[in-house]
């Protein structure tokens, strides 16, 4: 029986070529170290336990002994787990394990945190999946990476699959896809009738902030901004068509500002890494890149410039003067 292959001059085979053809490591490199820096400020994150009845698990963590749970030994043997091993992942070092004890020990964190509490916002936990993402990578080409950074090549190598871009965007807009349809499967549509972001607006927002004082006083303005975030939210999804990308990606920014301005909640990074996943980031890199003269090539730099420059330096000032850049990445270990 003959596999089934997809006819050649078809949308189906150009997407196909467009999976498996690769990206160089810029744009996923840049949300890495956004993750990496949310994982650094969790490490020293205060966390306040508080005491209650458990209701049910809601974490990775949820198996273990309340004692454990309320153990702040262990949330700090993983804090420490969580320090070490970000400034060795932000290094490349260890790799893959470093990325690998990263994960677990945010994972852990957090968990920690969230078994503690009664009730918690989702501001880590789009960080959270998009480093497994990152991570998955990591494990599947560490020899790729860190044969380009010996040649002193890695923001010039193509080293990425774009089916690992590919899932990252996807996560972002089922993540915010999720959080859409969640208000109308539990609330409706009625869920935008402006009254609840006035009350919420009332009891949480800024005093200082403008936006707040005219959701308070305005409900036509309140109810054209709750429509408003049900359809940016559940469009969400949409971001994994080229196209669309970047005005999902700006409609959910705006959202976000929106929020910021508003409530003392911390979804900066949420924003961040939204929009280096969802606006023309790469583009912007590369014409930065196309405009940058190496100022010395890395074989004339000592070797502990030339490694943090290789690890750092996305822009290109201290690349090798003529370096041999492949097209695809560097052939894989068999």
């Amino acid at each position: 029986m003959k596999s089934a292959s997809i006819p050649q001059d078809t949308p189906a085979a150009s997407w196909s070529v467009w999976l498996e053809s690769y990206a160089r490591p810029a744009q996923f490199q840049l949300m890495i170290w956004v993750l990496l820096l949310t994982a650094l400020l969790l490490a020293f994150l205060p966390f306040e336990y508080l005491e209650a009845p458990r209701q049910g698990p809601s974490t990775p963590l949820s198996f273990l002994p309340a004692s454990w749970l309320a153990s702040t030994e262990l949330l700090w043997a993983f804090r420490a787990m969580l320090l070490i091993s970000s400034l060795l992942w932000l290094f490349q070092q260890w790799l893959p394990y470093s990325s690998w004890l990263t994960l677990m020990s945010y994972t852990a964190v957090w968990s920690l945190k969230v078994e503690n509490t009664y009730n918690t916002a989702h501001i880590l936990h789009m960080a959270n999946m998009l480093m497994v993402v990152a991570v998955i990578w990591v494990t599947l080409y560490h020899q790729e990476i860190r044969r380009a950074i010996q040649a002193g090549t890695y923001f010039q190598t193509p080293l990425v699959p774009r089916w690992v871009l590919l899932t990252a965007i996807a996560y972002v807009g089922i993540f915010h896809t999720a959080a859409g349809l969640s208000k109308i499967i539990f609330s409706g549509t009625a869920w935008a009738n402006g009254v609840s972001l006035q009350l919420w607006a009332h009891a949480f927002g800024y005093e200082w902030s403008p936006a707040v004082q005219a959701i308070i006083h305005n409900r036509q303005l309140t109810m054209l901004l709750q429509g408003a975030t049900l359809v940016v939210e559940t469009a969400g999804i949409l971001a994994i068509f080229p196209r669309l990308r970047t005005w999902v990606g700006l409609a959910i920014l705006g959202f976000y500002a929106g929020v910021l301005v508003s409530f003392p909640y911390g979804f900066f990074f949420n924003a961040i890494l939204t929009a280096i996943l969802l606006l023309p980031v790469d583009r912007w890199i590369e014409a930065l890149q196309s405009r940058v003269t190496p100022q010395r090539g890395a074989d004339e730099q000592p070797s502990l410039a030339r490694s943090l420059a290789t690890r750092f330096d996305m822009l290109g000032y201290y690349r090798p003067a003529s370096p041999a850049l492949p097209s695809e990445p560097l052939k894989r270990a068999s």
